[in-house]
C-alpha cells in the first residue's frame, strides 16, 4: 500500500485540490465527516469533522483501507457492498432501516447515519461518503420511548382512576343514600330498633369512601414528594411500626419477628417506614387467618444491593398475579378491606429510591414481599412541593 505521502499526492494529481487552502476551508466547514474513497476501498481524502469522530489525527487515515472504519464481523461482506455500489453508482442512503455502526481508532462503536454519492472524474469513479454520528439521536430516542411508554402506562391508570371515582366512590354514597332515606322512614314509623342497624351501614360506607379518599390522597403525592434522605437503620424503624401496630398484632394473633441486624440504608425514613407499614398491615389482611400467625422480616445481601423481605405463612398468591398485585386498585380478594392502592404506593417509593418492588409466593406457601436498597442509590434531583 501508498505511504501516507504517496496517496497525498496521488489525491493531488487527481485534482481534488484546486486551491488547497480553500478547499480544506471548505470541506472543514462541513458539520458532517465526509470521505473521498477509490474503487479498492482506499481512503484518499477525509475532513477534521470525520478525524475528530473515529479519533484519529490529522491525516493519519489517508491512504488506509475504507474497512478499518467498519465493525470487524461485517467487513468481508462490506467490500462486496462496496464493489456493488461502484458496478451500480447513485446516490443514496448506506443501509436504509438498519442499525450502522462505525469502529474508532479505539476500538469503540458508534452508531452513524451515511450518505453516499458517486463522483466520476477523468482519472476514474470515487465515492464521496458524508458520516453522521448518531449516538445522542440514539439515546434521545431511547428516551422518548421510554417516556411513550411512561405515558401509556400514566393513561392506563387515569383509566383506572377514572373508573374506581366513578365506581368505587359511588358506591359508598350510593349506600348512605339508600339507609339515609331508610333512616328517615323508621324515624316516621317509630321503629326505633332498626335505626341502630342503618346507622352502622352508613357508617361503614362513609368510612370505606373515606379510607379511598385517603389512600388515593397518598398515591398522588408519592410523584410529587420531596425526599429527605439520610442513613435508616431498619431494625429500629421496624420494630417502631411494630409498637405502633401492637394492637393489630395481638387482634390478628400475630408475632412480627424482626432480626436485630438488618442493614443500614439510605433514604427518606418516613416514606420507607410507610413501606414498611404498608406491607405488615397487608400481611395482617391477607395472610393472618390462622390461629397463630408469624410475619417475619428476611433481607439477603448482592453485590449491588441489600433486598428485605416481609413473609407471612398465609394462603400464598398464584404466580399469574404477582406483577398485576401492584398495579393501582388491584386487590385479590374485594371482600377484605382495603383500596388496592397500598402496594402501588410501595411500588413508586422503592422507585424513588432507586429500588424497586416484587413478591416471591406459591399458593399454601405464604408469601414474601421483597423491597431493595442499592448501596449507592441515586435519587431525584429535583424536589416540588415538598409534602412530607
Amino acid at each position: 500500500m501508498e505511504t501516507n505521502r504517496e496517496s497525498v499526492a496521488r489525491t493531488e494529481n487527481i485534482n481534488f485540490k484546486s486551491d488547497n487552502t480553500k478547499f480544506n476551508i471548505i470541506v472543514d466547514s462541513v458539520p458532517n465527516g465526509l470521505i473521498v474513497v477509490d474503487i479498492r476501498g482506499e481512503i484518499l481524502m477525509c475532513n477534521s469533522e470525520m478525524e475528530k469522530m473515529f479519533g484519529y489525527d490529522n491525516g493519519e487515515l489517508i491512504g488506509q483501507s475504507l474497512e478499518i472504519l467498519v465493525p470487524r464481523e461485517v467487513r468481508t461482506n462490506h467490500v462486496g457492498l462496496r464493489s456493488g455500489f461502484f458496478e451500480h453508482p447513485s446516490k443514496r442512503q448506506m443501509g436504509a432501516g438498519r442499525d450502522l455502526r462505525g469502529v474508532r481508532k479505539d476500538g469503540s462503536e458508534i452508531p452513524v447515519e451515511i450518505g453516499l454519492n458517486p463522483l466520476a472524474t477523468e482519472q476514474g469513479n470515487f465515492v464521496v461518503a458524508s458520516v453522521v454520528d448518531i449516538t445522542e439521536r440514539k439515546k434521545l430516542d431511547l428516551m422518548l420511548i421510554k417516556a411513550y411508554e411512561e405515558v401509556q402506562q400514566k393513561n392506563l391508570e387515569m383509566e383506572q382512576f377514572v373508573y374506581t371515582v366513578s365506581h368505587d366512590l359511588k358506591a359508598p354514597l350510593v349506600t348512605s343514600s339508600s339507609y339515609i332515606s331508610f333512616l328517615r322512614e323508621d324515624l316516621q314509623a317509630g321503629r326505633y330498633k332498626d335505626l341502630m342497624d342503618s346507622l352502622e351501614r352508613v357508617e361503614k360506607a362513609n368510612k370505606k369512601m373515606h379510607e379511598l379518599i385517603y389512600d388515593l390522597l397518598q398515591l398522588s403525592r408519592t410523584s410529587r414528594m420531596e425526599l429527605r434522605v439520610s442513613s435508616i437503620n431498619l431494625s429500629q424503624l421496624i420494630n417502631e411500626i411494630k409498637k405502633d401496630l401492637r394492637d393489630q398484632l395481638a387482634e390478628r394473633i400475630t408475632d412480627l419477628i424482626v432480626p436485630e441486624n438488618l442493614p443500614v440504608v439510605q433514604g427518606d425514613p418516613k416514606r420507607i417506614a410507610q413501606v414498611f407499614e404498608n406491607l405488615i398491615i397487608n400481611g395482617l389482611k391477607y395472610a393472618a387467618l390462622n390461629d397463630h400467625n408469624v410475619i417475619e422480616i428476611l433481607y439477603k445481601e448482592t453485590e449491588s444491593e441489600w433486598q428485605v423481605g416481609v413473609k407471612d405463612n398465609g394462603p400464598g398468591i398464584p404466580a399469574q398475579y404477582h406483577k398485576k398485585i401492584f398495579a393501582l386498585f388491584q386487590r385479590l380478594d374485594n371482600q377484605k378491606e382495603g383500596t388496592g392502592v397500598g402496594l402501588t404506593i410501595v411500588s413508586r417509593i422503592m422507585g424513588l429510591h432507586g429500588g424497586h418492588a416484587w413478591v416471591e409466593s406459591e399458593p399454601g406457601q405464604g408469601a414474601t414481599f421483597w423491597v431493595s436498597f442499592p448501596k449507592n442509590p441515586t435519587f431525584p434531583k429535583e424536589n416540588h412541593d415538598g409534602i412530607h
